[in-house]
Parts: C-alpha cells; sequence; structure tokens
C-alpha cells in the first residue's frame, strides 16, 4: 500500500470516552482481507465487519467543517440512482453503476493522484438487458462491491457474480448466482470472510425463495448455497442449530411453519446488508418479505390463530422477515428470529444489523450486542452469540399494527384489526372472537370510502405501512453510542386478492393503496412532515435526538470520528453535516441533486480527508415544470450521476 503524506488526522477507535472525544485503541476489521486496516481507505459497503457506516478519520471535525469545499467531481455517465458507494483502496477508487440502457453495473477505476483520471472500465455482457431490468423489483441496483486479495469482488443484476483484477481490470473468473428464468435477481451488497464471497438474492416479489450463497475469491467456484425456508439440510439447520425461543426450536421449524409447499415460492430473499463477528465467525443478516404477500396463500386459508397474547401461534413462515446469524465458513444456521411472523405487510428487513459492545443491562459490563432499528418500526438489541432480545424493542416511528414484543415467547402481539384475508366472511369471523366488527375495521376509512361500491371490508390501513424506513445504510458512532437512521412516518393501505404463482411474474396478490395514498402520523396524530433522521439510543431506549423532513429525505448515513453525522438532502438537493451529539445542521453545500448512496470518507494521495458521494436520480427523474413550487423536491431529481469529492482547503488540514 502506498504511504501516504500526513497532514493533521487522527484515527479514532472502538473504546471512546463519552461524547465526541478522542479514542484510545484500533479497530480490528479487515481480519481476512490482505489489507491494511488503515482508516485512509474504504474497503467495504459500511466501512467495517461490524457494520457501523463509520469512519475513525477526524481532521474533518466541527470545528473546521464549515470550511469543507468542493475537491472535483467526475461525471460518471448514468441517469439513474447510484446506491453502491465507492471503494477506496490505496491511491485508487472504484465505483459501480446501476444497470441503465447503456449497460450494467459498470465498474470504473480511478486515479485519486489525477482527481479521479479512469485508468480502467469494465462492462460486463447482460445477454437480456431489457428482461432484467424488468425483473427487477424497484430499480436496476446494486448495493456494492467488496475487496480482497487485489480482487474487486461483485455481482451483476442479472445473476452474474465476477472476480476482477483490481490493478488492471481483468476478469479473473464469472459464476452465475440467479435464475433470470424465475425472476431472480442479485442486486445486494455482498460479505468476503477468509476465502469466501458470499451474496443473497432479490426477487421476493416474484416468488422467488430467499438463500445465501458462498462462492471460492480465486476460482469462482460456488462452495454452499442456504436458503432461509424449507427442509433442514437445504436451510442448514443441524446440530449446531440453538435458537433462543421455542417458536424456532421444533424438528423443522422452517418448514413446518408454512401451509404445503408454500415455502418454495416464500420469499425472504436477501437484498441487503450483511455483518461479520471476528471472534464468534457468525455472518449476521436479515431477510426480506414473505411471498405472497397475500398471507392466506402461505396458512390455512383464512384461518389466523393468536395466543391470549396476540401472538401469532401456528403459520409463521420462518424464515422471511426474519433475523439469521450463520457460521462464515459452513453456511450453517446458529440462530434465527422471526421478528413479524407470517408478514402480510411487506416487512422486508434487509438492512444493516451493527454488531456494537454496549452496557444494555446497566450493570457495568458491556454485552456483545446486534442492534436494528427494523423495518417494522421497533427498535431491538440482540444477544449476538445466542439470539435473545435483551432490551424491550421499542418504537422509533409510529406503529399500530404491533403492540411490543413478549419477552417470554418472543412473539410480536398483532393488531387483530390489522390481520389480512381475502374473504370478508373469514376476517368478520375472526374479528367477532375479539368482539370486533367489520364496522370496527373500517374506522380508519371514511363514511365515503367505506360506501364506495368497490370497498370490499377486508382493507386494512396500518402504521407504518410497508415500511418505517427503507434498505438505506445506518451509521453507528462509537463516540456517541448513538444509531443514525433515516426515518419514514408513512402509513397506508392494503387488500389482498386471490391471483396463481406464475414463474417469472409479479407474486404479491395485493392491491396498494386501494382507499387512498399514503398518510403520516405520530402517536399523537397526523404530523406535517414525512420523515426524520434520528439519532437512537439503544440503552436508554429512546430517541436521542431528530431532524424532521417536511418532504422526503430518506437517505443513508455516514458518522465520522469529527463528530459530524453527514447525509445527502434529497429534499433541498444539498449535501449536509450535524453535530452527531445534538442533530444541529452545521454544514450544507448546494449540489442541486437527490441522493441514494452513502457518503464514505478516506484519506487521499496528499494526506487530507475526503468526503465522496455520488449525486443521482432515478431513471425517469428530471422534469421540472414551469408551475411547480420553489420548494419543491422534484426539482433536484435531476437526471444524471455526479461523483462528488469534498475536501478542506490545504491550509486548514494541515493546521
Amino acid at each position: 500500500m502506498r504511504t501516504h503524506k500526513t497532514f493533521k488526522y487522527t484515527a479514532s477507535a472502538v473504546a471512546v470516552l463519552a461524547g465526541c472525544g478522542l479514542a484510545t485503541s484500533a479497530l480490528a476489521n479487515q481480519s481476512n482481507l490482505d489489507l491494511s486496516a488503515d482508516p485512509a481507505n474504504m474497503v467495504m459497503p459500511n466501512v467495517n465487519y461490524a457494520g457501523w457506516n463509520y469512519s475513525e478519520l477526524d481532521q474533518i471535525n466541527l470545528d473546521n467543517v464549515g470550511d469543507l469545499s468542493l475537491a472535483w467531481t467526475m461525471q460518471l455517465g448514468v441517469l439513474d440512482a447510484f446506491e453502491a458507494p465507492p471503494l477506496v483502496i490505496g491511491d485508487m477508487m472504484y465505483t459501480v453503476s446501476p444497470a441503465d440502457a447503456t449497460g450494467a453495473n459498470i465498474v470504473l477505476a480511478l486515479d485519486l493522484t489525477q482527481d479521479g483520471k479512469i485508468v480502467w472500465e469494465f462492462r460486463p455482457d447482460i445477454p437480456e438487458l431489457d428482461r432484467t431490468i424488468q425483473a427487477a423489483c424497484c430499480g436496476a441496483q446494486t448495493r456494492g462491491m467488496n475487496y480482497a486479495d487485489g480482487k474487486l469482488l461483485y455481482q451483476t443484476l442479472d445473476g452474474q457474480v465476477f472476480g476482477l483484477d483490481a490493478e488492471t481490470g481483468e476478469a479473473l473468473w464469472r459464476s452465475i448466482g440467479a435464475d433470470l428464468s424465475i425472476a431472480e435477481t442479485l442486486t445486494g451488497n455482498a460479505l468476503v470472510v477468509g476465502d469466501l464471497y458470499i451474496t443473497g438474492n432479490a426477487g421476493g416479489e416474484r416468488g422467488v425463495r430467499g438463500k445465501v450463497q458462498a462462492f471460492n475469491i480465486d476460482t469462482g467456484n460456488l462452495q454452499w448455497v442456504m436458503y432461509n425456508m424449507g427442509p433442514n439440510n437445504e436451510v442448514g439447520i443441524g446440530p449446531r442449530f440453538d435458537p433462543f425461543y421455542a417458536d424456532d426450536q421444533g424438528a423443522n421449524p422452517a418448514l413446518d411453519s408454512w401451509w404445503g409447499d408454500s415455502w418454495r415460492r416464500g420469499g425472504g430473499t436477501v437484498w441487503g446488508y450483511f455483518t461479520y463477528d471476528v471472534d464468534s465467525n457468525m455472518f449476521h443478516y436479515s431477510t426480506g418479505n414473505c411471498g405472497p404477500w397475500n398471507p392466506d396463500y402461505r396458512r390455512e386459508w383464512g384461518v389466523v390463530e393468536l395466543d391470549e397474547d396476540n401472538g401469532l401461534d401456528t403459520y409463521r413462515n420462518n424464515y422471511c422477515a426474519s433475523r439469521l446469524a450463520r457460521d462464515a465458513t459452513t453456511g450453517e444456521l446458529i440462530w434465527a428470529y422471526n421478528m413479524t411472523p407470517q408478514d402480510q405487510w411487506d416487512i422486508d428487513e434487509p438492512l444493516t444489523n451493527p454488531l456494537v459492545d454496549i452496557d444494555i443491562d446497566g450493570d457495568g459490563e458491556d454485552e456483545q450486542t446486534s442492534i436494528l432499528a427494523a423495518r417494522n418500526g421497533y427498535f431491538y438489541v440482540w444477544d449476538r452469540n445466542t439470539g435473545e432480545i435483551l432490551n424491550d424493542p421499542w418504537q422509533f416511528a409510529y406503529v399500530d399494527f404491533m403492540d411490543g414484543v413478549n419477552l417470554e415467547t418472543g412473539r410480536p402481539r398483532y393488531n387483530p384489526l390489522d390481520m389480512m384475508f381475502t374473504d370478508v366472511d373469514d376476517r368478520e369471523a375472526f374479528l367477532s372472537d375479539y368482539g370486533l366488527t367489520l364496522e370496527d375495521a373500517g374506522a380508519e376509512f371514511t363514511d365515503d370510502q367505506i360506501n364506495d361500491p368497490e370497498y370490499a371490508g377486508t382493507e386494512i390501513q396500518w402504521c407504518p405501512w410497508i415500511f418505517a424506513r427503507n434498505w438505506h445504510n445506518d451509521a453507528w458512532s462509537p463516540q456517541t453510542e448513538l444509531l443514525y437512521t433515516s426515518v419514514i412516518h408513512g402509513c397506508g393501505n392494503l387488500i389482498a386478492q386471490e391471483g396463481e404463482y406464475v414463474a417469472g411474474e409479479g407474486y404479491l396478490l395485493v392491491g396498494f393503496n386501494v382507499m387512498g395514498g399514503q398518510t403520516y402520523y405520530n402517536a399523537d396524530g397526523p404530523i406535517d412532515y414525512t420523515g426524520t433522521l434520528e439519532a437512537n439510543d439503544p440503552v436508554a431506549g429512546e430517541v436521542a435526538w431528530e431532524v424532521e423532513w417536511p418532504v422526503g429525505n430518506n437517505v443513508p448515513v455516514h458518522a465520522t470520528a469529527g463528530c459530524l453525522v453527514f447525509q445527502g438532502g434529497t429534499d433541498e438537493g444539498v449535501m449536509r453535516a450535524f453535530n452527531a451529539e445534538t442533530g444541529e445542521i452545521v454544514w450544507t453545500f448546494r449540489t442541486g441533486s437527490e441522493y441514494w448512496q452513502t457518503p464514505v470518507s478516506y484519506i487521499g494521495p496528499d494526506g487530507r480527508q475526503y468526503l465522496a458521494i455520488i449525486a443521482s436520480a432515478a431513471a425517469g427523474d428530471g422534469q421540472v415544470n414551469f408551475d411547480d413550487a420553489a420548494n419543491d423536491a422534484d426539482r433536484y431529481a435531476r437526471s444524471g450521476s455526479t461523483l462528488q469529492v469534498f475536501a478542506l482547503p490545504r491550509s486548514v488540514a494541515g493546521e
């Protein structure tokens, strides 16, 4: 690795005094990569194996962030939203694009000694590009590359997995990790552990069965595949499987919890992020929504059985919308927990599960935990070795479809009014067991809606609709011991519909927002903002601070040892820095664009700390009408993609 000329920066670390003080020890997060843990580099999405998305660099800090300015830019030539952060190794930066009409998941190598001059480009052949883009549920995305042993490892939307020579861009090997004929794609991030490249799949809205798979990083040979539902041998359930809760301790928990063979089309895909615990050699991840969304196709038709505490008793559909931990060498399942059993509400959980050591029980000793601000709106703290919930999960966004978690059983307490049924007679019979009626169920709708001839009586309206937040990266700061999260405060409605599974086609069997559009609420009622940037305290069990956004700003977050949090401002077309302790906005820079990507920090060849992000908008965006309001956020959704790199002036960085 190049030895950098160093201006003033300090590497912060794991053991940190309270507040934004100086750290005392080094973070070991590259045990299986042939690269130093030098924070000058960025070798994986979310920065380290623990998934913190936190940079130890503090040259840019609260005292001087006001001097941060644009150092250089690079037009990337792809008219779609970039969700994969750049990687930085030594004097090279690597970017990977979403697929668009010009090609698929293009990799660029940029020379940082020449302000991003292109060294090489890798443009893979996608034989059926149009079909691939159509098969993808929610955009032609990829969420990142990984670096190991001189190689870049990444995947394309149509299911190809590549190992590239990082110096030349030559394809060293190519494998296949998805079946496009059933609309299975690869959109998520991956993980390198030892000589394995571990990745998942996407396609939960197409009847795909979720899986994780491992490829040899030197040859591309497939080493193992483990599914998230089905028979024990296909899920990796064996003698080492030791879940904490009784619902997961049956003979065939990932098979018997499904009606018939519905597990074969059960969703639970893996399109987000992984974390890895070096001490236990376990990797951690969460799974996508159950498939189809209509639960009648995954249980005895029209039958819902709740226990005395409103916990789901049968057909829990393990393990979609769930939290899993596996051995990183063999893929064996060690423990699992179903966060939203029989998920009826599209509660994907593709999110990063940060691994943090915190004193959750107040005994003065840190516990090895995994934390998650989940898409179902609850904040969880698990013992990352056993799967036991260590906190009383609490709402960081308004939720009404469940009321907390029974810590004895691990079951969420469901609201009977929000359980979905295809047939109104089934719903009416179920509600009567709770002294409820269809009129009670329709209380969320207006008289005009209920009297509409299309109203069926099976419509449900709930919060937080299909998510309290999306896939966007969190950031954990060991300085503040806060998790920074983009949150959506929306509520909406669905109705179950009948249909059949057709391979490669959509398999939702629901209608979206059939009785009106999305609304926004908190526990006190309607609100005039749509989302927030939150700082969540896992020990105190509360939101430490939040910044409200009148229009959507659901964007990834990056924290640094400079006591700063960085986030793109899609709402106003700006980049922002926040005081990590208070949430005060301490820097903005007008760019006139949207953001879908986490910023990253690195040290450049001149020893300065840089902040890099790709400003971009979703394909097809870009029209601003003459009568749009001056504060209309759509005016910042401009087609194009620009790598923007910020730094302090040399006179400030060198002080």
